[in-house]
């Protein structure tokens, strides 16, 4: 009967220790800095001239992409986000003559998802705690770690 109880406890710390493990797991992304993306309408006169403004955008502290769209005149810098997105206009503006403008995206039309987005990244965490907690309370209402050892009948 004790070894049930301690293999029983011994399950629960490591079903326990393994959704803390899962809960939150470490990914090389978390040390990167936080990047974010602006696009800019720009005009070009060639497609080799918006390119060359990518490349040359490309080249500052803090950017770490760029690409041009010469079919839509967008030029778009991931970047990081301590640069201000008016001193990359002001800094593209003095690269090209023309007119540089930030490009502002309307927001998405159609069907959306019911359900919250922090609803479903934490489906995984309720379905371990739930299946842990399910487990944990079997265990203790069939009894087996709390029952004492019955004094058996002898027929003489």
């Amino acid at each position: 009967m004790k070894a049930i109880r301690v293999v029983t406890s011994l399950a629960a710390f490591l079903c326990l220790a393994g959704w803390l493990w899962l809960r939150q797991p470490y990914s090389p992304v978390q040390d990167l800095p936080p990047v974010t993306i602006t696009a800019f309408n720009v005009r070009c006169d060639s497609p080799e001239g918006g390119l060359a403004l990518a490349e040359a955008a490309r080249g500052w502290a803090g950017v770490t992409a760029s690409t041009y769209n010469s079919g839509s005149g967008l030029l778009v810098l991931t970047h990081s986000t301590t640069l201000d997105k008016k001193e990359l206009q002001r800094r593209l503006q003095i690269l090209i003559p023309k007119r540089v403008s930030i490009k502002t995206f309307s927001g998405t039309a159609g069907p959306r998802c019911p359900v919250p987005l922090a609803a479903l990244s934490a489906l995984p965490d309720w379905l371990l705690g739930g299946c842990i907690a399910a487990f944990l309370c079997f265990i203790l209402s069939s009894g087996c770690i709390f029952r004492k050892k019955q004094p058996g009948f002898t027929l003489v």
